[in-house]
Order: structure tokens, then C-alpha cells, then sequence
């Protein structure tokens, strides 16, 4: 299952986006059930990031979203970005973050 993030980052804080979700990457790396997560840049004025992550279930990503780690994910996309979108899987259409935030509160 392939979760997509797209963040536009609030004014001013493009490089830091960047800086942050790239730190995060090694420890989601590290989170049982992630095959493969990157960063790279939607749109040629490098204000919008795509975060795209592999995982081998759904349950692997919501046990990540309750976890430490996918707080401070959270915690950077509410802090730094601007608007935020996002798809679990590649046919489905896109949502906001809430569906995310939601999962952290799900028995």
C-alpha cells in the first residue's frame, strides 16, 4: 500500500520542509512494515513536496501513525506546510490530513 503526502509549504519555510521531512525518512525506514519512503519536489518552484511511502499493509501504517515517529510527522506537516493532501494507494482519490490524524486516535 502506497501512502502519498503532498505538503505546499507555508511562506518561508520551503527549505525547512524539506530539511525536516528528509530527517524523518530514515527512522519511517526503520518502522516494521515500511519497504520505502523518499521526498522529492512536486512542482518546478520546489514549494510543494511529495512524501511517498511503501508499506506492506495498512495496519504497518497506522501502527507507524500512533508511534513517536509519525507524530513528529504530523507535528512538522501542521507547523511547516501550508496545504496538505493526501492518497493511500494509487487508485484512490485524494483526502485531507485528518484521515491521518484520525488513525492516531483508533482503538
Amino acid at each position: 500500500m502506497t501512502l502519498t503526502i503532498e505538503v505546499r509549504a507555508r511562506s518561508g519555510k520551503v527549505n525547512e520542509l524539506y530539511q525536516t521531512l528528509q530527517a524523518l525518512l530514515p527512522t519511517m525506514r526503520k518502522e516494521n512494515g515500511c519497504r520505502d519512503c523518499c521526498v522529492a519536489p512536486a512542482t518546478a518552484l520546489g514549494d510543494v513536496y511529495v512524501l511517498s511511502c511503501d508499506w506492506d499493509r495498512q495496519a504497518s501504517l497506522e501502527s507507524y501513525m500512533k508511534s513517536g515517529s509519525g507524530s513528529a510527522l504530523l507535528g512538522a506537516i501542521d507547523l511547516l506546510g501550508e496545504s496538505t493532501r493526501i492518497r493511500m494507494g494509487s487508485d484512490t482519490p485524494w483526502e485531507g490530513i485528518e484521515n491521518l490524524k484520525r488513525m492516531r486516535t483508533e482503538a
